[in-house]
């Protein structure tokens, strides 16, 4: 028999702020009663028109080349999903819309300080709309996925189109805008852990030269060791059909977080425990619940504005400012048990009170010309990033805690003891790139930039850099729908800020080669296959001493292949499979890390399959059923000598529709099996932590159409 400790869910004595968590759901819920009573009337004045040509999603990726460009014709390893495929993998925030992507692995699937998501085994940078959305690590900046129309994922160095970026790829997503056709929805969803959600969506024509749009989302919830996952979405926005050839979009962007910090379990007590009856359940919780939290108002404005002077000369421009403010409160697992008996965990506190400024903005000119038979489109563009993050932390002790007989209430004497940091940095690009095609099958992709990088820490500088990074592949249509490629890619990435005590990190620099072969055997259908090797300086990894702390040096490179299949039928199907293995080790060692050890918390092996069908009953009726498989392999700690298991995962989704009205049930985990995110040692062994996993998922929802 399996024996638990008597670690009952803090749920019990967490005192939440039910009024206001009442007054945020209430305040939503008007606003989508609004949305709904406006549409319905809308709906009731407006002919729905029949599509006279189908599209089929996820064909090109606009964030590849910034045009508009086939996926099988640019020589690169990208990925496209589909709002629709965001909804029914119940992805909740930006790294679980990527886990049915090769060589794509949610670092720290259940921390809420953000979205740490890794491709080829280094980290991947998000960008929206075209645009970085945090030039550093910045606590609680988590993107709602109801907000996107698609999410794109450019594997390795991309630094030519984008400026600072890590070597894993720049992940982007695309803001739901507005149509001038009329459309919308509103839903509400109830799930585990107490979720109830009221959502909407609604678009369509406001005169005839502007259109809107208005996202709403409201939540409460809990994540799984029982603290509070609410939040609160607004997300309006308007576009100016200024003339034929002008298009002025503003989306504005409000969003309140309340969330929780992570939970930690004994390494001794949880993947290494002796015995069974050593173990501690996963829903232990090493924090206190009154103290523990993270509260996040994150306020965006995004100017986008595109003009075609001809047919082959366009400009495109995209500006956000966003500001965010986050308190964050953490008590956490600092070293070995105080008493002999191993029960008392000893604990720290960490506070942390940031105000973070981004702004961006990038400019481009394209020109589209011909000389004989070779045709050319030229992209000049700009772009710039300014940063700035107010910071004051504090860190102490606190009474340890019993794991087999937690005893929560402690009080938390924290105090803000570290200097306050002022940080901020600038980075200037100019970039050119040529995309030349060669008769109907040959395809060039050139590209180069420069960038200039400063960064100062309270009125100091700590850098003052210029670089120059390359991009160039051919792809060759060799016979109908079978492409193979070949590309190069740098990237250069300044590291804001520094580590835990104060010493600032240098500049980050890879390069990757890339060999593949793309085939589309009809339309809706691409089989991609790449073979990546990729080099790092300057790696960035986990402090075997200290859990808050990440240490620099050393070079890091990996190789590896990659398969994904994706069949995209409107209506129909949708099918998705993909395996990658991953061979990521030091190439230079450092400080922590000698040559030829793997990296920590990186699967070398990934497989997963995805498939979605519709059926069409009786009386307008119809069903979409389906489900997916997801491997994740085993990962390495730190000091390699121990490894997180390896995890096969199920997730479902069915959704019954008539008109429309549409009911649906959506789970990830669906058989709710516990599993490790990760496991590593801080200090001497057997001193460690081991971070559990999110346990089973499931929304079910109806959602009103019109």
């Amino acid at each position: 028999m399996t024996c638990y400790a008597n670690t009952s869910n803090p749920t019990k004595i967490l005192n939440k702020q039910s009024k206001t968590r009442t007054k945020l759901l209430t305040s939503t819920t008007v606003a989508l009663v609004l949305m709904l009573t406006a549409g319905i009337a809308q709906a009731q004045t407006t002919e729905t028109s029949e599509e006279d040509i189908i599209y089929v999603e996820g064909t090109s990726a606009i964030a590849a080349t910034k045009t508009l460009t086939p996926l099988s014709k640019i020589p690169q390893s990208i990925s496209v999903i589909t709002m629709n495929e965001i909804f029914e993998r119940t992805a909740q925030d930006l790294q679980d819309v990527y886990r049915y992507s090769a060589g794509v692995s949610p670092a720290l699937s259940v921390d809420a300080r953000g979205d740490f998501i890794n491709a080829r085994g280094f980290s991947a940078t998000q960008y929206l709309d075209g645009m970085q959305r945090q030039p550093s690590f910045i606590y609680g900046a988590r993107l709602d996925t109801y907000t996107l129309e698609r999410a794109e994922i450019l594997r390795g160095p991309s630094s030519v189109l984008y400026g600072a970026g890590g070597p894993g790829g720049v992940l982007n997503g695309a803001s739901k805008t507005p149509n001038q056709e009329f459309g919308g929805e509103i839903g509400v969803d109830f799930g585990n852990d107490n979720r109830f959600q009221v959502r909407g969506d609604i678009t369509g024509s406001i005169s005839e030269n502007f259109a809107g749009r208005l996202v709403a989302l409201g939540r409460t919830a809990e994540s799984q060791w029982g603290t509070p996952d609410d939040r609160l979405l607004v997300n309006p926005s308007l576009t100016w059909f200024a003339g034929p050839d002008t298009k002025v979009t503003v989306i504005g962007l409000y969003q309140d977080n309340q969330q929780a910090s992570l939970g930690y379990l004994p390494l001794q007590n949880s993947l290494l425990a002796p015995t069974e009856a050593a173990k501690i359940s996963h829903d232990f919780y090493q924090g206190e619940p009154g103290f523990n939290g993270m509260d996040t108002q994150y306020t965006s404005g995004t100017l986008l504005v595109d003009h075609d002077f001809s047919s082959n000369l366009r400009v495109k421009s995209a500006t956000r400012y966003a500001k965010m403010d986050t308190d964050y409160k953490e008590i956490f697992p600092f070293a070995v048990f105080s008493d002999v008996a191993e029960t008392q965990w000893v604990r720290a506190y960490f506070v942390n009170d940031e105000q973070s400024d981004v702004l961006t903005s990038d400019t481009n000119v394209g020109y589209d010309f011909s000389t004989g038979s070779i045709e050319h489109s030229i992209l000049v563009g700009l772009d710039y990033t300014w940063f700035e993050q107010d910071t004051k932390q504090g860190f102490g002790a606190v009474n340890d805690l019993d794991i087999f007989n937690p005893n929560y209430g402690t009080p938390v004497n924290a105090l803000y003891n570290f200097a306050p940091v002022l940080f901020s940095s600038k980075q200037l690009g100019l970039y050119a790139q040529d995309q030349i095609t060669i008769g109907d099958r040959l395809n060039v992709v050139l590209g180069i930039r420069h960038d200039k990088a400063t960064s100062d820490r309270d009125g100091a500088e700590q850098y003052d850099l210029t670089a120059v990074s390359l991009r160039g592949g051919v792809i060759y249509e060799i016979i109908d729908g079978i492409s193979p490629y070949l590309s190069y890619a740098e990237s250069f990435t300044p590291v804001a800020g520094g580590d835990f005590f104060g010493n600032p990190y240098v500049p980050q620099e890879a390069r990757q080669y890339e060999a593949g072969v793309k085939w589309v055997p009809f339309g809706g259908a691409l089989l991609s296959f790449a073979y990546f090797d990729i080099e790092e300086t300057n790696y960035i990894s986990q402090d075997p001493t200290n859990i808050q702390n990440f240490l620099q040096g050393g070079s890091v490179g990996s190789k590896g292949v990659e398969v994904e299949a994706t069949i995209r039928i409107p209506g129909d199907l949708t099918l998705t499979a993909a395996y990658s293995y991953t061979d990521a080790q030091v190439t230079v060692a450092s400080t922590t890390l000698a040559k030829g050890d793997r990296i920590a918390g990186m699967p070398e092996q990934q497989a997963s399959l995805w498939a979605v069908k519709s059926f069409e009953l009786d009386k307008g009726w119809s069903i979409r059923a389906g489900g997916g498989v997801r491997y994740i392999g085993s990962q390495i700690n730190t000091a390699q000598t121990f490894f997180t298991p390896d995890v096969t995962l199920v997730d479902g989704t069915f959704s019954l529709t008539k008109g429309n009205l549409k009911f649906s049930i959506n789970a990830s985990n669906l058989f709710n099996k516990e599993y490790y995110a990760i496991c590593d040692i801080v200090g001497a062994s057997p001193n460690g932590y081991c971070i559990p996993a999110n346990n089973r998922t499931f929304v079910a929802g109806v959602t009103r159409k019109f």
